[in-house]
């Protein structure tokens, strides 16, 4: 199944606005209602000082309420051009002296002085009403008489309308104007990582030269210092490839032109004894150069440049090293050499890679072989110390100086006075493993200071 790449431009725009937009419309409504509530407010006043005006027409004859209102007074109060203007007052007893007799009750009557505002249903029409009680305190009449009130919502509707329009529109130009700012501001943000694509596609695909960190946003420095490091591996390898190809072909031109010009002498040769030599040196050189491909082979593998996955299992170090060395021993009767496994242990358990460990243990012993005079010995044998398993090879061969040590590991060295048939490989390949394992190598005297002493530490597991 394919997946689809997302868009860092789409997401960061995405996630900005999805918290934005929410904010400012969270803004308009939080705006609306409070501009709705202060315009409420302003219009229960009014209401509230229609009530007053009422109230100051109300009068008290003889222990009577009555209200002296001209009719003139009562048409300006009743008329609004937008809402119907109802009003009912009431005296202590609750009857009524003027006005409309089914205006709603408060819930709760306000107390004397005092005043409330409350909705209710007059007929089919919704009304904002308010209700003041007014104190008869210093009048022959007692308790308080009601002044209620009322006004139909068409202004408040109204009002709700505009501000609704006022107040939204900019909320909605906002937004818009939101989404087309933060696009521009996440657009020149990325600006950076446009240039850094150009800069990376306009370059050659042999230069692997470090990325330049210093103008790019430090939110991708740690990116970049990874693809760094990749192209600084990439280099690497490519370099081990190159050298390899190099030393390889310098190698091989040298034994392949001897071939050649050996065939060509045989050809030209009537002499049957001649024939015999010449094509004996072929054998022979044959047999030096399939040692030598098999090696660069094994260094081709083996080599981090080679591009393959090796695997760590688990696996026991005596019965590989018991199982190899026995592989060697017809290799080494041949040479009339005494080889031979010691270890007093059962099993050790290290993390490596069956494969790799096998070829390191026959390039060392075809070293030891290769290198130890007849009638010699070879021990290889396994032991067991605190963090490590210690693997050793020893011979009885000429040894290698201690100025040598050194050099013995890289490619195609030879010991000047080496009689041998090598190719100055196998030490190369085994260091090779050896740091593909994190385990170390040392090279030293065998006993009693004649030929060497190979020792190999590697990480042992515990038991």
């Amino acid at each position: 199944m394919k997946t689809r790449s997302r868009s860092l431009r789409r997401q960061l725009l995405v996630w900005l606005l999805s918290m934005l937009i929410p904010l400012l419309i969270l803004g308009g409504v939080n705006s609306y209602f409070r501009a709705y509530h202060f315009a409420n407010l302003a219009y229960d006043r009014s209401l509230f000082r229609a009530a007053l005006a009422l109230a100051d027409q109300v009068l008290v004859v003889k222990g009577r309420v009555v209200v002296d209102l001209p009719q003139k007074a009562l048409d300006l109060l009743e008329y609004d051009k937008d809402d119907w203007v109802y009003y009912r007052i009431t005296d202590p007893k609750g009857q009524l002296i003027t006005g409309e007799a089914g205006l709603p009750l408060p819930a709760q009557l306000p107390p004397p002085g005092g005043h409330v505002y409350y909705d209710a249903q007059f007929g089919e029409k919704s009304v904002r009403i308010v209700a003041f009680s007014l104190p008869l305190t210093g009048t022959s009449a007692k308790g308080e008489a009601l002044i209620q009130v009322a006004e139909t919502k068409s202004k408040r509707d109204q009002l709700a309308n505009e501000v609704i329009t006022t107040m939204m529109l900019p909320q909605i130009l906002l937004v818009l104007l939101a989404i087309i700012l933060v696009h521009y501001g996440i657009r020149r943000g990325l600006r950076p990582l446009d240039k850094l694509q150009e800069a990376i596609e306009q370059r050659s695909h042999r230069d692997l030269s470090m990325v330049p960190i210093a103008d790019s946003p430090k939110e991708v420095h740690p990116l970049l210092h990874a693809m760094n490091n990749l192209l600084h591996r990439l280099k690497e390898s490519m370099m081990h490839q190159q050298r390899f190809t190099a030393d390889a072909s310098h190698q091989l031109r040298t034994p392949l032109a001897g071939l050649q010009m050996q065939a060509e002498m045989a050809l030209r040769e009537q002499d049957p004894v001649r024939i015999r030599h010449a094509l004996e040196w072929i054998q022979a050189s044959t047999l030096k150069l399939s040692h030598l491909v098999n090696q660069l082979l094994a260094m081709a593998r083996v080599e981090p440049a080679s591009g393959r996955e090796f695997n760590l299992q688990p696996l026991d170090l005596v019965k590989l090293t018991r199982d190899t060395t026995a592989e060697w021993v017809a290799n080494a009767l041949a040479h009339q050499i005494d080889l031979g496994f010691e270890s007093g242990l059962d099993s050790v358990r290290v993390m490596g890679n069956a494969t790799m460990l096998h070829e390191m243990l026959a390039n060392l012993l075809d070293n030891a072989i290769r290198y130890t005079p007849q009638q010699g010995k070879v021990t290889v044998a396994v032991a067991a110390e605190t963090c490590h398993a210690l693997l050793t090879i020893e011979d009885t061969g000429p040894g290698i100086p201690a100025e040598e040590r050194e050099r013995i590991f890289e490619r195609f060295h030879r010991l000047p006075e080496s009689t041998g048939d090598g190719c100055g490989l196998g030490l190369s390949i085994v260091r090779e493993i050896v740091q593909f394992h994190q385990a170390s190598i040392t090279l030293n005297d065998g006993a009693g200071g004649r030929g060497t002493l190979v020792s190999i530490r590697l990480p042992r597991l515990p038991t």
